[in-house]
């Protein structure tokens, strides 16, 4: 049923869970973004050695 049709106790039960996963889960991307990535060391440009 939908929220229309009379089923609202599940229909808002679901959406609250629904609003609250993606709440969730935007701040979990948004922490896994902004913490800091270890430097990989063959990354950096060496110098050469004739």
């Amino acid at each position: 049923m939908s929220g229309v049709n009379g089923d609202k106790s599940r229909f808002n039960r679901v959406r609250k869970q629904k609003l609250a996963r993606r709440i969730r889960n935007r701040q979990l991307l948004k922490n896994a973004g902004t913490q800091a990535k270890p430097a990989v060391a063959g990354s950096e440009k060496k110098p050469v050695v004739a």
